[in-house]
């Protein structure tokens, strides 16, 4: 795949500047789920669904640095957050 075909990619993915009204599908990774961890990431975006190391839950693009920060400012680990669709 050359430069040119990973650049009609890479523009239509939202960008950290990105403060519009779009939802995401987002992955958080964790290294267990509970009631607490879910009610912190509620705080910032809705839980769709537990899996068994993480939440997939809907959010703003500036949601996800949130979700990052409160989970760990409580001393919880996060392993990965991956954006997996654009909702809307």
């Amino acid at each position: 795949m050359g430069n040119k075909d990973l650049e009609k990619y890479i523009q239509v993915i939202g960008t950290p500047k990105e403060y519009s009204d779009s939802k995401y599908l987002v992955y958080v990774e964790l290294y267990k789920t509970d009631k607490k961890l879910k009610k912190i990431i509620s705080e910032h975006g809705k839980v769709i669904k537990e899996l068994e190391f993480g939440y997939l839950c809907e959010a703003h693009l500036q949601a996800i640095p949130e979700i990052v920060r409160s989970l760990s400012s409580k001393n919880h680990a996060v392993y990965q957050v991956v954006r997996l669709v654009k909702l809307s």
